[in-house]
Parts: structure tokens; sequence; C-alpha cells
């Protein structure tokens, strides 16, 4: 143990709260490629890929959709099928 380095590293609160936000959008990036039937992970994104993701999760109805409500009440509704009855 002698032989360790005694390193600490000091993070200042202005630190942790953007580390925090930095963490909790890329969980949320992260979230949406999770709803694609891809099997994509956030890591292996390139870059313009990762803006446009982040774009998306900011304002998911402009940029999806931009003024149209109903193309954006389409997206966002729970799609079920009908079951039949044997």
């Amino acid at each position: 143990m002698k032989n360790q380095p005694n390193r600490r590293t000091c993070v200042t609160a202005e630190e942790m709260v953007r580390l925090k936000a930095e963490a909790d959008e890329l969980a949320n990036m992260q979230n949406i490629l999770n709803a694609l039937p891809m099997d994509l992970q956030i890591e292996s994104l390139p870059d313009e890929a990762l803006d446009r993701l982040r774009e998306i999760t900011r304002s998911p109805a402009t940029v999806l959709c931009g003024d149209s409500l109903l193309l954006w009440n389409n997206i966002c509704r729970a799609r079920r099928s009908l079951k039949s009855i044997n």
C-alpha cells in the first residue's frame, strides 16, 4: 500500500450538477433507443446521430412533427390490436 500515490479528486458542486444532468440526458436518450427494435446503444452512435437524438429528446414534438398536432397524437397514441373471439 505504500507504493500507491495518495490522489484525491476534488469535484465541486457545480461539476456534480453538470455530470448529473449529462447522465440524465444520456439515460433519456438510451430509453428512446431501447424503445426501437434495432438494439442500439448510445455509445455506438456517431456524433451526427447523437446530436440528432439529443434534439429529439429536448423537444420531440417540434423535431418530429413540426406544427402537426395530429401527427404528434398518432406518434404518442398506444396502438392496440383487436383480439379475435374464437
